[in-house]
């Protein structure tokens, strides 16, 4: 868009309606006839926002550039400053002290620019180059100068007014000035950094209180954090992600410090890179962090970026750009990038290695570069740290890495907690965990949505029942032969993981996931890997398939499969034995890692090497098939608790295996 247009109080103009509370014209009778309109709260806000503003610049003159932080009140904010300077908006004089003289006796020429016109740029600059030497004003509002503003006018430039974000006050005296009522709700700082013009004006309606409008406003920029009786995802609701949790409360304590003037900004963390399973609630986290901090949330990827536009690489870079100026406009605040890992590694040798460098070398310089990025925290999140380029998680950029664990039970009877609000209220939710072991935050929302359906179709309120329904696969069966097999197999994963480590064992569970059939969980002590650690890893990888071994006397390939599976993580595991950790019969030599990808070729093009890791494979094999023969009724008994329950707790296993007499 693109606008100019002169005001001032020596200027004489005709009557118009009014921009803020005027009246409007009705010429459709033969009389005119005037009645009363809505107040523009749009306008309202930007005169606040600007007014504030004013009062902390002083006396000004010549060439003022106005900087909202977003595109979208570029003309708002110009309406609202020559209403200021006009002295049509009649609400102003309280709000600007004597100090704050706007030389309302000259004329100001106003420019809104937010497209790239060269040719509309050349008009814009000689029209205010004109209004200067004829002993007139230039106003510029523009939320990117540098991009949309003539670079003339820019240089020329006598003050730049930087508009941050609405503030909760600023809201509920705009909120107040359309309504004429005073409200007894707030927004908070990270919602109001949301709304729009359009939102403002979406949301009014007349004889509408002002908490009714406010309400409204929330409702129409998504927050949920307008009254203390609508649950506000802080932190504090989180579960589960233990070290995460602490920074971020930290990082809370340290922005309020640094907002109040008592700490500068060097000494406030400047990101960090959240690592985690897909679902278990990086993006979650990221908003909770911003509701705490109370600051706004600008979230951003590679894939937005890349977007925009035709997606060449000139249109990446100018939208990487867009979003730190967006960012630091609203500093102090969090920048979200999501999948990091979409930066890829600039050593790679590929046809578009020029491309990414590009891409990661301009995102290096807004993380770090000569335009400083005070007040903005940047986190990043990604599922796969290793692909990240490494420049991008060095000391100085994003050098903090936090680890999003998947959750354990009472994470997930937090997180269960939290999506049902006030359902189940006063139910015990740890049974209801136990079931959901193995799944993440995401999992939890999917269910307590399907429940409530479920309760919805029926007629009724939700039930416990429900829960569980869906947490044991929504209505999918699967046959007792088939549960048999996964209970065994599950069951010699527990038992070998509870006699080599008591007290490691976190749960095992017959629930179906998206990715397996059950799943067995641990927190291992970490201890220095010798030969005689990396062969108990491997028996115990290999223990599901000795199970059904022992106890059904057949395999299936439950084991195997795809790169996570049990065999080929035992593979991998045996294959860097004898290449890469000094246990082969040349344990000085080392001849690499490999990948899920390499190791097929790596083992067809070496048989030698294929049978040495198979050597290797058996013997476990045989050392955790006598294991299980050993203990073979605890293996059974185990197996019919699972069947039975569908899941049991670590503890409970332990205690089953010191009830047999089993010893480690």
């Amino acid at each position: 868009m693109s606008l100019s247009r002169r005001v001032g109080v020596r200027t004489p103009h005709f009557p118009e309606p009014s921009d803020l509370t005027g009246e409007e014209v009705d010429t459709s009778a033969s009389d005119t006839k005037i009645r009363k309109s809505l107040p523009d709260p749009a306008k309202a806000a930007a005169r606040i926002m600007l007014a504030r503003a004013i009062a902390a610049c002083g006396a000004l003159s010549g060439v003022i550039v106005v900087e909202p932080w977003d595109a979208a009140w570029s003309e708002t904010v110009a309406d609202a400053w020559a209403a200021l300077v006009s002295g049509k908006a009649d609400l102003d004089a309280d709000l600007l002290p004597p100090s704050s003289d706007l030389s309302l006796t000259v004329i100001w020429h106003v420019v809104v620019r937010e497209a790239t016109d060269r040719r509309r740029g050349d008009r814009d600059a000689e029209e205010a180059a004109e209004a200067l030497w004829k002993g007139h004003n230039v106003c510029a509002v523009s939320s990117s100068p540098d991009r949309h503003l003539p670079r003339a006018l820019v240089r020329a430039a006598d003050r730049h007014v930087a508009l941050g974000p609405l503030l909760p006050d600023g809201l509920c005296e705009a909120a107040e000035a359309v309504t004429g009522g005073k409200p007894s709700l707030t927004l908070s700082t990270a919602a109001c950094a949301a709304v729009t013009p359009g939102t403002l004006r979406l949301a009014r309606r007349a004889d509408q209180s002002a908490d009714d409008y406010l309400r409204r406003v929330a409702a129409l920029t998504e927050t949920r954090d307008v009254t203390a009786d609508v649950p506000v995802a802080t932190l504090d609701d989180l579960h589960g992600m233990g070290e995460a949790v602490v920074w971020g409360r930290d990082l809370a304590a340290d922005l309020a410090a640094y907002r109040a003037g008592h700490l500068p900004w060097s000494a406030v963390d400047r990101g960090c890179v959240l690592v985690g399973a897909p679902g278990t609630g990086k993006t979650t986290f990221a908003q909770a962090l911003a509701r705490t901090c109370d600051v706004p949330l600008v979230a951003a990827s590679y894939a937005r970026w890349q977007a925009r536009r035709d997606g060449h690489l000139g249109d990446v870079l100018r939208a990487m750009a867009e979003t730190f100026d967006e960012a630091r406009r609203a500093a102090p605040c969090l920048l979200f990038i999501d999948e990091l890992d979409s930066f890829q590694l600039r050593t790679g040798e590929t046809r578009h290695r020029d491309w990414w460098t590009s891409v990661v070398n301009a995102l290096l310089e807004h993380l770090d570069g000569v335009e400083k990025r005070e007040g903005v925290v940047v986190v990043g999140a990604t599922n796969h740290l290793s692909m990240v380029d490494p420049a991008i998680i060095r000391s100085g950029r994003l050098d903090r890495t936090l680890g999003i664990p998947m959750p354990d039970q009472a994470a997930l009877a937090g997180m269960l907690r939290v999506h049902l609000g006030r359902d189940l209220e006063h139910a015990d939710l740890m049974p209801v965990a136990l079931h959901a072991a193995g799944a993440t935050g995401a999992d939890c929302e999917r269910w307590v949505r399907g429940a409530r359906r479920r309760a919805r179709h029926a007629g009724r309120t939700m039930a416990v029942d429900d829960l569980l329904a869906e947490v044991g696969g929504g209505g999918t069966r699967r046959s007792p032969d088939h549960l048999g097999i996964v209970a065994v197999h599950e069951a010699g994963h527990a038992l070998v993981l509870a006699l080599e480590q008591p007290g490691a064992l976190r749960h095992a569970s017959i629930a179906r996931r998206s990715d397996s059939e059950g799943q067995v969980a641990a927190l291992l002590a970490e201890a220095p890997i010798d030969e005689g650690a990396l062969n108990a890893i491997l028996q115990r990888l290999l223990a599901g398939r000795a199970a059904e071994h022992v106890v059904i006397g057949r395999v299936t390939a439950g084991s195997g499969g795809h790169e996570g599976s049990d065999l080929a993580q035992a593979t991998r595991i045996a294959l860097a034995a004898e290449t890469a950790l000094g246990f082969s019969d040349q344990p000085l030599l080392w001849r690499g890692l490999w990948d899920g990808h390499a190791i097929g070729p790596v083992l067809l093009g070496n048989p030698h090497l294929a049978e040495r890791v198979n050597t290797r494979l058996e013997a476990a094999w045989d050392r955790v098939c006598a294991l299980l023969r050993a203990h073979r009724d605890t293996l059974d008994e185990i197996t019919g608790h699972l069947l039975a329950r569908g899941a049991l707790g670590g503890a409970e296993i332990d205690g089953l295996v010191t009830s047999h007499g089993s010893e480690r």
